[in-house]
């Protein structure tokens, strides 16, 4: 039976000031973490790690803090308990900017609601959203003393007329390059805090490629806290660094780290004992006003972060460059260097051609794929046939140009012998050509979509580089409703886009890659220094857009790329095959038809290919 004293006590505790804590000390305290979006619902625990990322939130000193982060460290909970800390203890106006609108509703539905359910201090401080009284919407959440706002980065409306004490942005380098035509949110949120003496703008990200990543130019401009842990054995302080983690016979159950002092191999048995510790670092010098912290999978706790696994992880994806590309991004933590910093060399790759042993025209037995890509210039065609074999290793099995102007029906003609040519592999095996591209974008816009129009059957599409970045490697096709005449066809060709940004980076990359294997490209031995002139012809600049930094794919002056377009349309086609084909058992499928050829067979096939070209005869037509 409660007592008049406890009854007492307990209203007047309701007239007390909140208890002045720190976030950390706080989350232990107060929060609860909701079933939906934690492995094991309950009660927090900070970890050592992360108390001073939270205490940062509530140090009167700080004004900015930035966290260059990697997956699985506990991040979006340290996010949610700065939200709870306001709404229960410290209210004011506050705004949380994701990269979309759907990652606000996403977000919203997924951890704000279960946690304002969940945690017994926030319970009545956000209306019922069933209560139609527009404080609890999906984007906006009403409270006494304050309020939150969730905006997408891709909506400048949500920068407009708004103060907020308080400015979350959350994975900032997964922002569009501007909210619409306003510029830069992480600006257009910082100007939202102008008036408030007590201000905190917060931006946590995993980073992306070097020199355009946003969270890294923020972490930059911090003190570059880094997460020091001693030795166990000669208590050396140092941060983790993904380079001194080794294995054995490429093992992930031997993984260890090793002491950059005295080289002990650390178990990762004393991984907890060496955290619990640990203490933050500055690396950089600061005026204490902009705190930065860098946190990475090695430190974290989670059963599918032990460093066996991370060593797992990094030994399925090292051979490959996007893969690998999301290890560093993703698991560490770190920008990803591009190879826009070094691009391939003609003279090197000269070099690596000499070391070759296979002929021009005689695909090696390792090739199961063959595609072409033609580039359409004003007087010629130029082509390069690319084979294609496992773990696309890519090799350049053939080199043609057709001169003349492609207004002329001689020179298509001669792009019909390119088209039905059969190579005879190393074994003897006629391979044809399974895939052709050819590009559209030229002054021959409509001479090569008859062509295509009358060449379906044997595997070539039309393509034209995409002018928006980031677009995929081949995007859906569009039918092209207008002939040569100019009369409108309702399904006359289908016209792909390329994301030439992207292709043309995993290419470099490609060539960039020294070691023989998954993704390296070859050439044969007689390739020119023309040719490799040709292919690295482009290279990476810096640009600005917007007041926001770009990279552009930028021709060298007065220079010839049309071997390089080439090699990117022949991927393209090679993305076609992986469109219709099975990914998994494209090469299987591939192979099998790599047999000894039926002499009676090949004949009809060869006839039926003859009438094909017969009935198109689409150059009498003009």
């Amino acid at each position: 039976m409660t007592s008049i004293f406890d009854l007492e006590k307990k209203a007047y505790s309701a007239f007390l000031p909140p208890k002045k804590l720190s976030l950390s000390a706080w989350a232990d305290e107060y929060a609860r973490l909701s079933i939906e979006s934690s492995a094991e619902g309950g009660r927090w625990r900070t970890l050592p790690y992360q108390k001073a990322i939270m205490d940062a939130v509530t140090d009167p000193h700080v004004e900015q803090i930035t966290v260059m982060k990697s997956a699985r460290v506990g991040y979006t909970k340290i996010l949610n308990h700065i939200i709870a800390f306001h709404i229960h203890n410290d209210p004011c106006p506050m705004m949380l900017v994701q990269p979309t609108l759907d990652d606000c509703q996403s977000y919203s539905k997924d951890e704000i609601s279960p946690m304002l359910r969940d945690t017994p201090c926030l319970q009545g401080l956000v209306s019922d959203p069933k209560a139609k009284d527009g404080n609890n919407t999906l984007l906006k959440k009403n409270f006494p003393g304050g309020t939150l706002q969730l905006v997408g980065a891709n909506s400048p409306r949500g920068f407009r007329m708004v103060s907020r004490r308080i400015v979350m942005f959350d994975e900032t380098d997964g922002y569009p390059p501007s909210a619409g035509t306003e510029g830069d949110q992480i600006k257009l949120g910082i100007k939202r805090t102008e008036f408030f003496t007590n201000r905190k703008i917060i931006a946590g990200s995993t980073p992306t490629i070097k020199d355009f990543s946003r969270i890294e130019k923020l972490f930059n401009l911090s003190d570059q806290k880094r997460y020091f842990v001693p030795c166990y054995k000669c208590g050396h302080m140092q941060y983790l660094k993904w380079e001194n983690f080794q294995c054995f016979d490429d093992d992930p159950s031997t993984t260890a780290y090793k002491c950059e002092s005295c080289s002990e191999m650390i178990p990762h048995s004393k991984k907890r004992w060496m955290i619990e510790r640990g203490e933050w670092r500055s690396t950089a010098p600061s005026n204490g006003k902009h705190v930065g912290f860098h946190i990475w999978a090695a430190y974290s706790y989670s059963p599918n972060a032990t460093w066996a696994n991370l060593m797992a992880e990094y030994l399925e994806c090292k051979k490959d460059q996007e893969q690998l590309k999301t290890f560093i991004n993703i698991t560490c933590g770190e920008v990803y260097e591009d190879e826009y910093h070094t691009k391939a060399n003609a003279d090197e790759l000269l070099q690596r051609a000499s070391t070759e042993t296979y002929e021009q025209g005689v695909p090696p037995k390792e090739v199961s794929i063959l595609t072409l890509g033609c580039d359409v210039q004003d007087d010629r065609l130029s082509m390069s046939v690319i084979g294609f074999g496992r773990n696309e290793e890519m090799y350049l099995i053939d080199r043609k140009v057709i001169y003349g102007s492609p207004s002329r029906p001689e020179l298509w003609k001669q792009m019909d012998e390119v088209l039905m040519s059969k190579y005879k592999n190393v074994d003897g095996i006629e391979m044809k050509i399974d895939s052709a591209a050819i590009d559209t974008g030229g002054h021959y816009t409509h001479e090569t979509y008859q062509y295509v129009r009358e060449r379906k059957q044997f595997g070539l599409i039309a393509i034209k580089g995409a002018s928006q970045k980031d677009k995929p490697m081949l995007g859906k096709p569009k039918w092209v409703d207008i002939n040569y005449s100019g009369k409108a066809l309702k399904r006359g060709v289908e016209l792909f886009l390329l994301g030439t940004d992207v292709i043309k980076t995993t290419l470099h990359n490609k060539l960039n890659d020294a070691e023989i294997g998954q993704g390296y490209i070859h050439f044969y031995p007689k390739t020119t220094i023309d040719y490799f002139e040709e292919l690295t012809a482009e290279r990476q600049v810096l640009k600005y857009k917007n007041g926001y930094q770009d990279r552009q794919w930028v021709k060298k002056s007065n220079a010839r790329n049309e071997a390089l377009d080439e090699m990117v349309y022949a991927y393209a086609s090679f993305q076609r095959l992986l469109q219709i084909h099975d990914r998994k058992t494209i090469f299987d499928q591939f192979e099998r038809k790599l047999q000894p050829p039926d002499p009676k067979k090949g004949a009809k096939l060869d006839s039926r290919s003859k009438n094909s070209l017969k009935r198109a005869n689409f150059v009498s037509k003009w």
